[in-house]
């Protein structure tokens, strides 16, 4: 496969070397994440997974190890640009990445800074707000916006900068239901019609459920890594750790334990329900 963020033996540690009582934030970290993977990245507050995001994008270095972007090391000074166009960073709180006083002034900030010329600016901002839907909304002032428009916006600054690879940090925490939906529909369009590289980082299971690939970190490492059915069939191991796992998925263990035809590694309420009516159809 072509790996596109690559983890080697990585420590981080918010004190630097030169307290070393300090915990590691980040502790023997190895992980590769492929080019247009969606993956989404679980864990309680402080299990590592924020400061795994600023990892890729060289807004922290490791203490030990290396992070590798398309074969770049992150520690480079002089790679840092080329790392920094290749993985664009979105961040839990959208007013903290507008700039500017109109929405598509804002989107242009960043090919702006990249010195793209005018007209390939203009073609990119377009672009990109149609990609996130809020075309029509490129001459609003942003602080009119919903949270969740906000944060279509900051993906669609994110977009006109071209990277390979977008990784969101929390980019839904803030918002309302349905601001959520709106970003994760935006989210998963970039992955699957765009071929967007995805790293999604969350605590809320049913926006995981939907990524190709879960990481779950706990103090500091990862414990748990596979496809989505597979790791939410660890629910003891989950909330051990202080997370849960999609109600369906706890009610379909339940039922298979009670001896009822139903898959342990049901994910979403529709597929329940279609289990559950197949096995009344049996039954009758």
């Amino acid at each position: 496969m072509d790996t596109i963020i690559k983890f080697e033996n990585v420590d981080f540690r918010y004190e630097g070397n030169s307290d070393l009582s300090e915990p590691l934030a980040i502790s023997g970290l190895n992980l590769e994440i492929n080019r247009g993977d969606f993956v989404a990245v679980l864990g309680h507050n402080g299990s590592g997974k924020s400061t795994l995001a600023k990892l890729t994008n060289a807004i922290l270095l490791p203490e030990k190890g290396r992070v590798l972007i398309n074969g770049m090391d992150t520690a480079n000074e002089e790679e840092k640009f080329n790392i920094r166009q290749t993985v664009g960073m979105v961040f839990q709180n959208p007013d903290n990445q507008i700039v500017a006083t109109i929405v598509e002034e804002d989107v242009a900030f960043g090919p702006e800074n990249l010195g793209i010329e005018p007209l390939e600016i203009r073609k990119r901002v377009d672009d990109a707000l149609k990609t996130v839907g809020m075309y029509d909304y490129r001459l609003h002032e942003p602080h009119k916006l919903s949270g969740g428009q906000k944060q279509r916006v900051a993906i669609a600054g994110i977009i006109a900068m071209q990277p390979e690879c977008i990784v969101l940090d929390e980019a839904t925490a803030m918002l309302d239901p349905r601001g959520r939906q709106e970003v994760m529909e935006t989210v998963r369009m970039l992955n699957k019609e765009l071929g967007m590289t995805v790293v999604f980082i969350t605590h809320f299971m049913d926006e995981a459920v939907t990524a190709d690939r879960v990481v779950v970190m706990d103090n500091a490492k990862v414990i748990l890594d596979g496809t989505a059915q597979k790791v939410f069939e660890n629910i003891e191991l989950l909330r051990s750790v202080g997370l849960d796992v999609p109600q369906v998925t706890e009610i379909a263990q339940y039922l298979s334990n009670m001896g009822i035809d139903v898959p342990k590694n049901i994910l979403k309420t529709q597929d329940f329900v279609d289990a559950i009516l197949k096995v009344l159809e049996v039954q009758c």
